[in-house]
Parts: structure tokens; C-alpha cells; sequence
């Protein structure tokens, strides 16, 4: 019963979570742009978001091994709700914007990666599926990506601070529950980060996952503009960022058994080498019934990736020490790589087309999974798991 209210919360919490980054990622363009921002001043905007994830994880990361999750992603969670709100105060100013932007995503760069490290010591503890429970955000974001369109169709760009603040409140009370790690008792000598940072072995994962993500800048700054380009209305191009989504809800629901069998090794490599080709196809664009069919790709670059991902990192950073291994996870991948894939795929967008943005996409992932061997080197923690 108790791990079944557990469970419950921290799918609560991934629901949430993800519905505002739903309703926020699409929509935060649009809103900048109905504050009168120019596009320089949206990409200026947009990389803040991006970039305040290399540094904020870590010094969050920080902070938890000494003080604890649970002291810190409650205050991080609802100081992001209330600095996300305070955006309207800015009325379209430029620096106001970006002050409050760098602040509230500062704090909400917080909390993810330590409530993901929860999830994954809790899982382990309780002999269940960490994928099973991170589902939730996924499926928070399918509803959210196209709730608020619904929203903004009715009342206009005035239901964009207020529909995001609500879930990003409903994150916070939900926070507030979590069954977050004890710390050691204060005479535990405690493993030092140092030592997990020595290996090449990690800093190749770092590297790997990086252009992995950078990868993904194409896909998500360009998709859907490339996609109209070859004749998709708004509604069909809407559909497949929800069907691609949806298969890596499915992902989730089993890729745990995957692991299982199949070992972190492979599962990640066939992550990557997946990748590459959903962003091959993308760029020749052979036509609707393939390019649909590639959209299921969206389970190994993203699912499969973030699974084999979290799965290797809980075997490298044990007890404490997994917050910290998170939150350089988080910052070096997704926020590091995040923000120069995004910047590059507007580079080649301008000079190549979006054809060459897709295969230069194509080739990031290739370069990744050569980065992968040399990570994924023979180690006890990562051999191949019987059923």
C-alpha cells in the first residue's frame, strides 16, 4: 500500500512536471514573439532556458548531496511556479524578460534530475520499473503540447503564464511528497564525486550523449517547418509529434524488460544508431507513409537513449552520489547539448536547407555512437542482466 501511494506521487509529479514542459516548449516562441520580441530576442530567450541547465543541475547537485533532495526540490519547485508567473510583470521588456527567465529557469532546471535520481533509487528499492513510473511525464506532455493549443485557440496568448503556472504549482504540492533518499548519518564518510570523475569512460558517456541530443536541435527547432515545406497542414504535422511521443510511452512501459535482456550496451548503441537513421529519413523524406513510420523512432532517440542513460549513470554514482550524477547528466546533455544543437541547427537551417540540417543531424549521431564504444567499455555493472 505504501509503495503504491509512493509510486503514485511520483507519477503525480512527472504528470505535472511534463505537462507544463508540454504547454511550454511550443508555445514559448509564440508568446515572446506577442510580447512584441523580435526573433533575435526569441533565440536570445530560448537559449537562457537552454543554457541555465549546464549550470544550475550541478550546483543543485551539489547542494543535495550534502543537504538532501527533499530540502531542496519542494523551494526549487515553487520558486519556479512563482518566477514563471512573475513574467508578466516584465510588459515586454527585453532585460526584465530575461532577468526573470534566467531566474525562475535556474530553479526549475532543479529539480528533474533529482527527483529522477529519487525515482530511480526508489524503483531499485522496491524491485519495480523506473520507466513505468517516467511514462507519466511523457504522457503529461502529449496532453499539455495540445491541451493548450485548445486553450490559446479560446482565450488567446493571455492563457499561456497562467495555464503553466497551475501545473508547475500542482508540481510543487506534489514535490512535497516524494519518498526522497535519507541522507547518511553525519560520521558516514560519504564517496567522493572525484573519484567517479576520473574515468575516461564517463566523460566519453558525457561527450556521446551530447552530440546524441545536439542531434535533436534540428528536430525540434525545424520539424514541423519542414515538414509543412513538403505539404503537411497544422493538424497532420500536430499528429505526428503526438504519435512519436506516444511510442515512447510505450517504450517506457517495457524498455525496462529490454534492459533486462538485452543489456544497457546494446540497447544504447541500437539507441543511437536508430537515431541516426530517424534523422536520415527525415532529411530524404521518402514520403508520408515513411516518414509516419519513422516517427516510432522516437522511442530509441529519445526513450531508449534517456532509459539506457539513467540505468548506466545509477550503476556509476551509488547512494548520495546519484543526485550529483544526474545533474551532470542533465547539465552536459541536455542543457550543453540541448543549446549548441539548437544554435547549429539554425546555422545550417540558414546555409544547407533543411535537408542538410537533417543530415548533418544524422551524422552528430553516428559521431555519438563511436563516442558510445569507447564509453561502454566491458565493466561488471554492465553485463548483461538474466531474466
Amino acid at each position: 500500500m505504501q509503495a503504491d501511494r509512493e509510486g503514485g506521487w511520483l507519477a503525480t509529479f512527472y504528470f505535472l512536471y511534463f505537462c507544463a514542459l508540454g504547454a511550454f516548449m511550443p508555445y514559448w516562441g509564440p508568446w515572446l514573439h506577442a510580447q512584441g520580441q523580435d526573433p533575435l530576442a526569441i533565440g536570445i530567450l530560448t537559449a537562457a532556458v537552454q543554457f541555465s541547465k549546464v549550470l544550475a543541475p550541478n550546483l543543485w547537485g551539489w547542494l543535495a548531496h550534502f543537504w538532501g533532495s527533499r530540502r531542496i526540490v519542494p523551494w526549487a519547485a515553487l520558486i519556479a511556479a512563482a518566477g514563471f508567473l512573475t513574467l508578466w510583470l516584465a510588459h515586454g521588456d527585453f532585460l526584465a524578460l530575461l532577468l526573470i527567465t534566467l531566474t525562475f529557469s535556474f530553479f526549475w532546471a532543479a529539480t528533474l534530475p533529482l527527483v529522477d535520481a529519487t525515482t530511480m533509487d526508489w524503483a531499485q528499492r522496491r524491485g519495480t520499473a523506473y520507466g513505468r513510473i517516467r511514462l507519466w511525464g511523457s504522457l503529461g506532455f502529449i496532453a499539455l503540447s495540445l491541451g493548450m493549443g485548445g486553450l490559446i485557440a479560446r482565450w488567446g496568448m493571455a492563457a499561456f503564464l497562467p495555464g503553466i503556472t497551475i501545473f508547475l504549482v500542482g508540481a510543487w504540492w506534489a514535490s512535497r511528497y516524494l519518498p526522497y533518499s535519507a541522507l547518511p548519518v553525519a560520521d558516514t564518510p560519504r564517496p567522493r564525486l572525484s573519484a567517479a570523475l576520473r574515468h575516461v569512460s564517463l566523460w566519453f558517456f558525457l561527450l556521446a550523449g551530447l552530440l546524441e541530443q545536439a542531434s535533436h536541435g534540428a528536430y525540434y527547432a525545424f520539424y514541423s517547418i519542414y515538414a509543412e515545406q513538403h505539404g503537411l497542414g497544422s493538424a497532420a504535422v500536430g499528429m505526428l509529434w503526438g504519435f512519436a511521443v506516444l511510442c515512447e510511452v510505450a517504450f517506457f512501459w517495457w524498455g525496462d524488460r529490454f534492459i533486462r535482456h538485452w543489456g544497457v550496451p546494446l540497447v544504447f548503441t541500437g539507441a543511437f544508431i536508430l537515431t541516426a537513421l530517424r534523422w536520415g529519413v527525415i532529411a530524404w523524406w521518402p514520403g508520408l507513409i515513411w516518414i509516419i513510420l519513422v516517427q516510432t523512432l522516437h522511442a530509441a532517440s529519445y526513450g531508449a537513449f534517456h532509459l539506457a542513460a539513467v540505468h548506466w549513470l545509477a550503476d556509476r554514482f551509488p547512494g548520495v552520489l546519484r543526485g550529483r550524477g544526474m545533474a551532470l547528466y542533465a547539465s552536459i546533455v541536455y542543457g550543453l547539448g540541448g543549446g549548441l544543437g539548437a544554435l547549429g541547427a539554425g546555422w545550417t537551417w540558414a546555409h544547407w536547407g533543411g535537408r542538410g540540417t537533417f543530415a548533418a543531424a544524422a551524422l552528430l549521431a553516428l559521431l555519438g555512437a563511436f563516442f558510445l564504444i569507447w564509453a561502454l567499455q566491458p565493466a561488471p555493472a554492465l553485463e548483461k542482466k538474466a531474466e
